[in-house]
């Protein structure tokens, strides 16, 4: 049935409410339903010293439990039980079982990780005057709407204690969730059934204070997601990866083109490899005579958790702080494209800062703060390589639509080399020690701990074969928008130029996910670093200069445009035999 709406607005609020004409329930209005945005934006997980001792009266704890009991549930199951402690002996034993389980859990994490996890204070069991245990009762019986996820029941104690938590906050009593316990040593404390299921230990106290912001991220342990890194319209966007179609350049303008690049007047080949470039670019365009339109490089920041394993000379900050200067027109690439007439574009792919708004320049396709340390667990989930492999995908699409023909691609990214590295000894087979360099100017000793780092986590993550995998172990954010990038621009008909070390290993990937990619590729040049040599000759790829550069940020790409300009204008404007009015090797050899 459709209501007709009308809209009431209270400015002080900033809430507009849609009441249907023929709605008979309780209406709340636009105070109280910013009262209730009040409530849920200002709930924080409390913990330690911020607890004080005044007790809970009977009552309200009463009140926060039958919040709990309206909680949505399940076919109306009602799945939860509750066991509230006072007893500080009780309480003694929990906090034993925390210790222990803490002292496991903080060498779990990377190094730094590890340091920050031991100065945080993650419970308040004794310092908070009211514990409650909050179990999941399995039912006996068959459950309506539980046959087929049966874990549905679960999820509706959880809805329980986000009713309990709110219910607190309104009332100014903290709720702090302890969750490193052993479940079944807490269930034997309270002597609870063998079917239940410990959900959720929760300490609860009024506070001396509730914080800004919750405590993880004031202290950088993570930071709070924008709604557009969790939020697909209709479906998530598989469908349109899987959608890469990479088709070989058709090659039946072969003949003409190689016809008029060797009738020009020169000796044939003598212009080396810019008549390979001319064919490819006649190839790519389908046309005798093919033009380069806004050229333009784009390149793509990220951060690294492997960075924090010490694998480069310089600390991640520097990530952030050379996108500002990419944005501000003081780095390499900003000087190469000003000499050469190409456009530059700056993509957040997933750096570890919050740039301010309204920065000119800067495309926004933050996945994440900075990938995990593929030390310890792979750098990004599946889920997060096929958003960022549609990020640069997107980002292609608007280049192309400005009319832009031809793209080259650079990075920047705090320990990108390490996973380059890694990228092209688990894909190649590679030994790892033939394809670590010394990325951002690491001594020996820094060398051989990246190659020692890149081995051990070879060994922890086994071995891998499919390229999407491969690269959401080892990859970062901005490597994969570069693959889903590349892979956009050969599909879209565009000339890609290669840029170093980095760019090739997201190329790498690109190519094993769609191999006609090669004709669409101009390799720039040879990068310094060590792996780079190898893995051009891996891929049968020649570049086209070697100036021992090993900066990143699309400059090889940038100071080799040139030569591909001039390839086109040879084959564009340098006159054949028969205008000029020159003999050929051919017809001087008839004339003999």
């Amino acid at each position: 049935m459709r209501y007709a709406a009308r809209a009431l607005r209270q400015k002080d609020s900033g809430f507009v409410i849609y009441y249907p004409d023929k709605m008979e329930q309780r209406l709340f209005n636009e105070a109280e339903a910013s009262l209730l945005e009040e409530i849920i934006l200002h709930r924080r997980d409390v913990r330690g010293n911020r607890f004080l001792q005044d007790e809970i009266s009977k009552e309200v704890v009463d009140k926060i439990l039958m919040a709990a009991l309206h909680g949505p549930s399940v076919g109306y199951s009602q799945p939860w039980e509750f066991v509230v402690i006072r007893d500080r002996k009780v309480r003694e034993q929990i906090k034993d079982s925390f210790d222990a389980e803490n002292t496991r859990a903080s060498v779990l994490f990377d190094q730094e990780k590890s340091e920050k996890y031991t100065r945080l204070k993650l419970e308040g069991i004794l310092e908070a005057p009211l514990n409650i245990a909050v179990f999941y009762k399995p039912a006996k019986a068959v459950v309506l709407g539980q046959t087929s996820m049966k874990e549905v029941g679960l999820y509706s104690v959880v809805c329980a204690i986000q009713n309990m938590w709110l219910m607190a906050r309104a009332l100014n009593i903290g709720i702090g969730w302890v969750s490193i316990l052993d479940p079944e040593r807490v269930k034997k404390i309270v002597q609870a059934p063998v079917e239940n299921q410990l959900v959720a230990y929760l300490c609860l106290g009024y506070v001396n204070e509730f914080l800004d912001k919750p405590e993880l991220e004031i202290l950088e342990w993570e930071k709070r997601k924008q709604l557009s890194q969790v939020m697909r319209e209709e479906r998530y966007p598989d469908a349109e990866v899987a959608d890469f179609c990479v088709r070989p350049v058709a090659k039946e303008l072969s003949a003409a083109l190689e016809h008029k690049i060797n009738f020009k007047t020169k000796p044939l080949g003598a212009l080396g490899k810019l008549e390979k470039i001319a064919l490819q670019i006649g190839l790519i365009q389908q046309t005798l005579e093919p033009e380069l339109k806004k050229p333009v490089i784009v390149v793509f920041a990220g951060d690294h958790g492997i960075a924090k394993e010490g694998v480069s000379a310089y600390p991640q900050e520097v990530t952030y702080q050379m996108v500002m200067n990419f944005l501000g027109g003081g780095a390499a690439i900003n000087v190469f494209c000003k000499q050469n007439g190409i456009d530059i574009n700056i993509v957040d792919a997933g750096v570890n800062y919050d740039f301010p708004n309204g920065l000119a320049g800067l495309s926004r396709f933050k996945i994440g703060y900075g990938t995990r340390s593929f030390l310890h667990e792979p750098a990004m989930t599946i889920a997060e390589v096929k958003q960022a492999l549609q990020c640069g995908a997107k980002v292609v699409n608007d280049l192309k639509a400005q009319g832009s023909n031809i793209i080259g691609f650079g990075e920047m990214g705090i320990g990108n080399t390490t996973s380059a590295s890694a990228l092209m000894s688990v894909y190649c087979g590679f030994p790892v020690e033939q394809c670590v360099g010394k990325g951002t100017g690491v001594d020996d000793e820094g060398r051989k701990r990246k190659v020692n780092i890149i081995e051990l986590a070879i060994r922890k993550h086994g071995a891998i074969k499919d390229p999407v995998e491969i690269l959401a172990t080892y990859g970062g954010f901005e490597i994969a928008q570069i693959c889903g990038a590349m892979l956009r621009a050969a599909e879209s008909g565009m000339v890609i130029l290669v840029d170093g070390f980095i760019t090739t290993a997201a190329y790498l990937i690109a190519q094993a996910i769609q191999p006609a990619i090669k004709d669409y590729a101009v390799f720039c040049h040879q990068s310094g670093e060590q792996g780079h040599g190898r893995l051009l000759e891996y891929l049968d790829a020649s570049p086209l200069i070697n100036m021992e550069m090993r900066l990143g940020e699309g400059t090889g790409a940038a100071v080799s445009y040139p030569l591909v300009k001039a390839a086109v204008s040879f084959l564009n404007q340098m006159a054949s035999f028969d205008s000029a009015g020159v003999s050929n090797k051919e017809e001087a050899e008839k004339k003999g």
